[in-house]
């Protein structure tokens, strides 16, 4: 397990009401801020990973029954 001294730092500006939102959510999760604001950073990365993925086999797909012009 890593210690706060052992981890990436980055410091964020939030638009005002946001860290009282954060705090809030954060709370009704029985979770720090800061891991809730982990998951949500994982969640939109990780969701658009798979956005890219899924809009790529789309893409082939339609290229390959010519409703596309292909992209290579």
């Amino acid at each position: 397990m890593s210690t706060s001294r052992d981890t990436d730092k980055f410091v964020v500006r939030l638009p005002e009401g946001m860290r009282n939102r954060l705090a809030d959510a954060a709370l009704a999760r029985h979770v720090s801020m800061n891991t809730l604001a982990v998951q949500a950073l994982e969640s939109y990365l990780d969701g658009h990973t798979e956005l890219q993925i899924i809009l790529s086999a789309l893409r082939e797909q339609l290229e390959r029954q010519g409703k596309l012009p292909s992209s290579t």
